[in-house]
C-alpha cells in the first residue's frame, strides 16, 4: 500500500513540474505589435540545441537562455525595421543589389540564395543610413556591421516601446534586450570617420 502511495505522489510530483514547464512556457514573455511571443516560440528544436550547446561548449540550460535571448531581440529588431521601413518607404535600391552580388559573386555558401542576401544586405544598410541620419549619435563596429549606428537603433526602439507598439514583459529578457543597444559601448567610430555615403562594398557614384 505505501509502495503504491509513494509511486502516486511520484506521479503527480511529475505531472505538477512538466504542467508547470509546459504552462511557463506558454506563458508571454513579450508583446510584439498586439502579439503574444512566448518562450516556445523563442526555443530551439532538440537537434538545435544540443548542436549550439556542444558548440559554445556550455550545458544545454545556458545554450537554451542563450538562444531564447538571442531570438527575441532578433524578432523585435526586425519588426521594428520592417515598420520603420515601411513608413519611410525604404525598399531595396536595384543598383546596390546588383553591386553586392558583383562583389560576391561565387562566395556564397551552398544553398544560400546570392539574390535574396543582396536584398536583405541593402535593405539593412538603407535603414541604417536612414536612422543615422535622423537620429545621428554613437555608431560601431561589429563583426556583421562596420558601421552599427547602435545609439540611433536605440532611440528607434524606445520610440516604439513608448508607443505600445512592443512590450518586454519578463524581466529577464527586457534588462538582457536593454543591455544590447545602451552604453558603455565597445569599439566606436569616431565621428569624423561614419560615412553612410555608401555601403562598404560599394563605389559611391552607384548611388548617386
Amino acid at each position: 500500500m505505501s509502495s503504491r502511495l509513494h509511486f502516486s505522489a511520484f506521479a503527480l510530483l511529475v505531472f505538477i513540474t512538466i504542467f508547470s514547464a509546459i504552462a511557463q512556457a506558454a506563458t508571454p514573455v513579450a508583446r510584439l505589435f498586439d502579439k503574444p511571443v512566448t518562450e516556445q516560440q523563442l526555443s530551439p528544436s532538440p537537434k538545435a540545441l544540443t548542436d549550439m550547446a556542444r558548440g559554445m561548449g556550455v550545458s544545454k540550460e545556458m545554450a537554451l537562455a542563450t538562444m531564447r535571448h538571442t531570438r527575441l531581440a532578433e524578432m523585435i529588431v526586425e519588426a521594428v525595421l520592417k515598420d520603420y521601413a515601411k513608413e519611410q518607404g525604404i525598399t531595396a535600391a536595384p543598383a546596390l543589389i546588383d553591386r553586392f552580388k558583383k562583389q560576391f559573386a561565387g562566395q556564397t555558401e551552398a544553398g544560400k540564395n546570392l539574390q535574396q542576401i543582396a536584398e536583405e544586405q541593402v535593405w539593412y544598410w538603407q535603414i541604417d543610413k536612414a536612422l543615422y541620419e535622423q537620429y545621428q549619435g554613437v555608431v560601431i563596429f561589429s563583426q556583421r556591421n562596420p558601421q552599427f549606428p547602435v545609439s540611433a537603433y536605440l532611440k528607434l526602439l524606445k520610440a516604439y516601446e513608448q508607443r505600445g507598439q512592443f512590450e518586454i514583459i519578463d524581466k529577464r529578457y527586457k534588462a538582457i534586450f536593454w543591455r544590447g543597444f545602451e552604453p558603455p559601448y565597445s569599439f566606436e567610430i569616431p565621428p569624423d570617420q561614419v560615412d553612410f555615403s555608401a555601403p562598404w562594398w560599394a563605389d559611391s557614384d552607384v548611388i548617386n
